[in-house]
Order: C-alpha cells, then structure tokens, then sequence
C-alpha cells in the first residue's frame, strides 16, 4: 500500500476498480463497483474515496451512480415474471451497483513528482481527512486556510461521519492570486446571504495578521441589521433571554455546535458592527445646516429605529452637490438631454452645493431675464443656456426631494466626528448600508455611490485596512449580463478584474448566474451552489457540471452547497451551520420596541453607551408617569450628547432632565444640548 494514510482501513474496502472498453479508467475518472458491506452502503454522492495506480493514490469524488444486470433489455424481466410483479423469483438475479469516481488530485510515491496515470484494478476505500486534505491542495497554498464547508464522508468517526473542513486559499479568495466568492442559489432556499455571513466571520477569525473588513447592502428587512447580538440567548440577563424565546430564538443546536468545533470556528457575534441609513422623507425639513448626530434612529427608515439599540446606527445624509453627479440616473433617460445636462454641469462648475444655493441660483437667472425686459431686451438665453432648458430643470429639480425619498436636505449637512458610509474601515468592521425600506430610484442611487466612492479610496490606497469585502446581493440587477452598461456595473466589473491588486474582493449573489455579467463570475477564483432552478440548470455555465450533479443541485437541502475553488479540480459538496449571529425578523422580535417596556428601553440604551443601568425597579420608579415618547425623546438627545463627546454618567443626565416634569422641550432649551454648546465652546 503506497500512502496508508490515506484509506480507510477501519471500514475496509468499500469496492473494487472496474475497467472495461466502454468505461476505461483515465487520468481524470476511473469506475468501481461496490462491496455487499455496511460501509460500502454509506456510498453517496460526493463523498471521496481512494484507489491506486502504479506508484501513486488517487483521491476522488463520487458521481453519476449507476446499478446493472445481466439483462439485455427490460423485456426479459417482464417475460421472466409472466407479467406479474407480485410472482416470487425462483432465483435472485445478480445486480451490482457502479460508482462513477472523478478525480480531486493524485499523490505519488516520489513527493516531488505529480502523477496522471489512470488507476489500476484493485480495492477502493474511503479516503481519509488527510487524504481529502491533500486532494483539495491544502499543502499548496500561499495563504491561510479559510474554511467554507464543511465535508461529511461516508466513513464513520465515533459512530458520525468524517468531516473535513473545505478550506480555500486565502491568496485565491482575497487576493493577490485570485479573488471574489460567488453564490448562486434560489432565493430563500440556497441560504446565499447566511453563507457569505459565515464566510466573513470565519475570515475575521482565521487572518490575524491583516486588517479585515466587510462592507454589506441590506436589502430584505431587518436580515443584516442585529448581526452584532449573538444567536445564542445570554446567560447574564434572564429578561432577554426570556425575549430569545418569546421570539422561538433557541440558539445553535448541538449537531451545529460539533460542526463549529468541526471547523476551528468560535461561535460569535460581529463586534465591530455598524448600520447606515438614509433618512425617512419628510422628517427633517431645516432650511440652515443639519446636525447628523442629533438625528435620532428613529427619524431614520430603517427597521433597527429604537434608541436602545441605535448606539450603531448613522445616518446618510446627502446636500444637492451629492445628488448632481447621479442625475443622469436620477431622470428619465428620454428626459435627460443633452440641453438638460450642458445645465447640470453648469451648477457642478459653480459649485452649487445645496437646494438653499439652486434656489439662490434661481432667483439670480429670474432677475436676470426681468432686468433685461425692464430694458426692453428680449433674452432667451441665460450664459449659453435656453430659458426653456433652465424651466424644464427648474420643474424636474423641485421633485428631486421626493424621487430620493429622504436622502436629500434642503441645506448643508455637518456630520462632525460622526462615522460615514464613505469612511475609511477599522479592523473587523462589518459596515452595513440598510436599503431595505427602499426601491428604485433612491436604492440605487445609494448602491452606486457608496460602491463607487469606496472604489476610489481603494485606488488612492485610503481603505483603512489590508483587506476589504464588499457583499453585493442582487447582483444580476446592479450587473446584468448583455451590452447594457451603467456606472455601478463598470465600478463592478473594474473591481471583479482589478479590485483584488487594490485589496477590494467582490462577494457576489444571485440567483440567477447566467444573468450576471461574463467578467464579473468569470473572475471569482471561488464559486458556491445551492438549489437551482431548472430554467436555470439548463443554461450553458453549468455545461462542465455532470448530470448527476446538475440533478443534485435541483434538490439540495438548506445548508448543503457545492464549491469550486481555484485549487480544486473537481467542485466539491459540503454544509455549513447558521451563521453565530441573528438574521430576519427575530432580531426585530427581541430587540424590537414592541418588545421592550419603556423602563428596558433605559436600561438598554445606558448599556449601550458603555455603563451600567441601574436595576430595573429603579428605572421604573423614575419613568412613571412620564409620558413614554418625553422619554424616548430625551432618550434620543442622551444618545446624540455622547456621540457628540459629552462624558459622564448617561443615567444622571437623563434622571435631571425627566425630573423636568410636563415641560415641553424645543431642543433649544434642553440642558444636555447647551452643556455640548459649552463644550464646542
């Protein structure tokens, strides 16, 4: 036996090499009809086995099962029984069921030399951990090992099966080699967004010695927004783990856990968590300069609004100098001219930076043109432009608040020390930009210029880390296959064939791949599939599939994926637990108000502030009788003092502004807003 190492001896031979004119052995699959044992009855499709050829072992993945007999054609069984199924056999015919083995990687006997010979006649076995390892190219990355999947072999541990975790190569998945992950699956089944979850937290964990971070869109409720509290409920606070099962949250489960331990992985939450949002239309209609960190969570239109929980939340707030780059998405391409934006470039040259400097603008061309009738001049034109362009803009410009439904102020905006969407990352960040609440027009503005602004800090070098993720879900709306171009689709194909030399990796999904544009699936090293549709299936990027394995991705359970990756040379199925954190409507149903009485809502927001609240039958003896949106307002205001850089005690401030009593509070009037005047001062 040329590597010991490699097969499985406790489970013995599982089967025996077969060649034959029609189905010869090759470099590339080789044949085995399998032995009458109980481990030869665990054989399934995907697991790996090992036979050898002449001073080598050949790895592989098993495909295309197929069961013979001696009969020549269906009718001699249909004779034999008389036409009668229920007629008892008077002999049992012989029936063998052979395997398909398509091989991973050949190991020679001389490790410095590679082996292509097809494999002999002889026993096959299932393959070790280390056997598979060695198939998946393990000992040849450049980079660390970063576990995707994790693989269930037939062969038995324990009375489980063998798992082995599906590693890629760090250099193929984030660069410089290779880069970009792809996941194509239906929605809702393929758990494509739970597994680009998964893939982030296991890169945090398994790069110490880069800075790391995510960028990721929300795009479905409150899916991304409580990736920051854990999946399991605390053990600390009895309150809220009675709300995880109020909510049906049980946590991971322990076959779930083993796989955690399975793979190296520890069960956490993304602690470096940020939410960006826009605001919701209409809220604030200031005509002077707005102040972002007095805009509360829930003047914001996302579904992560309680002041308890907003500690992580910022809003993205856009002047009309943010808007004017993007008219040409922003107006109806019939409407949108070549007249309409020679005048939009004329306000980008004059620096026109608000709605309140357009208008000033405005009333400037108006007295222009009454000055020249007072004269008795007829003009028809204002610096080169037609008067009926500039009417036109005028009319399409006084929609624009609404069309970008909250992202657009009348004024200017100052954010002060506060985090932006466009910043520079911190190490371990998870950035998410909640887009949820919105459609169209304004989703897509957000998405193009978040997306096109990073791409440019990463060609300044200005990204703040060593590596950054960008998570695009919907990737077959923002770059659609066929000759159709648009900003967003040129910044992605740019950062799929470049984006891995400027430490940019695209993390895309969709479900339907074929739809995507060729360069940008093209040039992810590392591709994931979950259940496919058959419309789907039969699209020519899934030609170099088996049948048995496009049939096998028309029925895959939640969890089960197939993976190729640069260093495999046959893709590979293995499952992933749920990711360590919460997603969907159960981090809404915990952490929601609905759920929190006014007095948790203290307590929370003083812990989320970094101190400790006093016990909960002292928060509602201060809160009683205090009508519960006074509360959340000054809430809101203790929240927007710290962002600010007040110190001290949250829970003091708060208790000596509720001792008020009914007073009405302006804003202006309020004591912790004149103690941040005092120190701007």
């Amino acid at each position: 036996m040329i590597h010991p190492e490699f097969i499985d001896q406790r489970s013995g031979p599982v089967g025996r090499v077969v060649t034959s004119e029609e189905y010869p052995a090759t470099a590339h699959e080789f044949y085995f009809w399998t032995a009458e044992t109980e481990a030869a009855r665990r054989l399934d499709i995907g697991h790996i086995v090992a036979a050898e050829s002449e001073d080598a072992t050949a790895i592989a993945v098993l495909d295309d099962p197929r069961r013979y007999s001696d009969l020549e054609s269906f009718l001699d069984d249909f004779y034999a029984y008389d036409g009668d199924p229920a007629l008892e056999a008077l002999s049992e015919r012989v029936e063998i069921l052979v395997w398909c083995a398509r091989v991973l990687d050949t190991c020679h006997r001389d490790p410095g030399r590679k082996s292509r010979r097809p494999v002999r006649s002889g026993p096959v076995y299932f393959a070790t951990r280390r056997a598979i390892e060695f198939a998946l190219g393990v000992e040849d990355f450049s980079g660390r090992r970063i576990p995707l999947l994790l693989h269930e072999n037939g062969n038995e541990v324990d009375g489980d099966p063998q798992r082995t975790p599906l590693y890629v190569d760090e250099d193929y998945l984030l660069g410089p080699e290779a880069g970009h992950l792809n996941i194509t699956g239906m929605s809702g089944l393929s758990t494509k967004t739970s597994h680009a979850l998964f893939t982030i937290a296991s890169i945090f964990q398994n790069v110490p010695d880069k800075k790391v971070a995510a960028l990721m869109f929300n795009v479905k409720g409150a899916d991304l927004l409580f990736l920051d509290k854990p999946v399991e409920p605390p053990q600390d606070a009895p309150d809220l783990a009675a709300r995880y099962e109020r909510a049906g949250q049980g946590g991971l489960s322990e076959e779930e856990r083993r796989m955690y331990r399975a793979l190296g992985l520890e069960e956490r939450p993304f602690e470096n968590f940020r939410v960006f949002a826009p605001l919701r239309y209409g809220v604030r209609g200031e005509v002077g300069t707005l102040d972002a960190a007095s805009v509360s969570a829930g003047e914001l239109n996302t579904l992560r609004n309680t002041p308890a929980e907003s500690g992580c939340v910022y809003p993205i707030v856009w002047e009309l100098g943010d808007v004017l780059p993007y008219a040409g998405r922003i107006f109806d391409p019939a409407d949108y001219d070549d007249k309409f934006r020679g005048f939009v470039e004329e306000l980008k040259a004059r620096d026109i930076r608000t709605m309140a400097d357009y208008e000033g603008l405005m009333r400037e061309i108006e007295d222009y043109v009454q000055d020249a009738e007072d004269d008795g001049k007829t003009v028809s034109a204002w610096h080169g432009h037609h008067l009926a362009t500039i009417r036109k803009a005028y009319n399409r410009f006084s929609g624009l608040p609404s069309k970008c439904a909250g992202l657009l102020v009348h004024g200017r905006v100052d954010y002060g020390g506060l985090p932006r969407v466009e910043a520079p990352f911190e190490d371990r960040e998870m950035r998410v930009v909640d887009i949820s609440q919105l459609s169209g027009v304004p989703q897509d503005l957000i998405v193009t210029s978040v997306i096109g602004r990073i791409w440019e800090m990463a060609e300044q070098g200005k990204l703040g880390v060593d590596k950054l993720i960008i998570f695009v879900d919907e990737l077959n709306k923002y770059a659609p296959s066929g000759a159709k171009s648009s900003p967003l689709k040129e910044t992605l194909v740019d950062i799929s064939a470049r984006g891995r030399h400027l430490n940019l990796t695209l993390f895309g999904a969709q479900q339907f791949r074929s739809k995507v544009d060729d360069e940008v699936v093209g040039n992810a090293a590392t591709s994931l599939y979950g259940r496919i549709g058959d419309e789907e299936i039969t699209n020519a990027s899934y030609r170099s599939f088996s049948q048995t394995t496009r049939e096998e991705l028309l029925s895959l359970e939640k969890g089960r994926l197939l993976l190729r990756h640069a260093h495999y040379a046959v893709p590979v199925f293995g499952r992933f637990p749920r990711p360590p954190v919460l997603m969907g409507r159960q981090g809404t149903d915990i952490f929601g108000s609905r759920n929190l009485d006014i007095a948790e809502e203290v307590q929370a927001t003083i812990r989320s502030l970094g101190h400790t609240p006093p016990s909960l039958p002292e928060v509602r003896a201060l809160v009683e009788g205090v009508p519960k949106e006074k509360v959340i307002e000054e809430l809101n205001r203790v929240r927007a003092s710290f962002r600010n850089g007040m110190r001290g005690d949250p829970y003091r401030v708060l208790k000596r502004e509720l001792g008020g009593g009914a007073r009405r509070y302006d804003g202006r009037g309020s004591r912790i807003l004149r103690g941040i005047d005092r120190l701007e001062g």
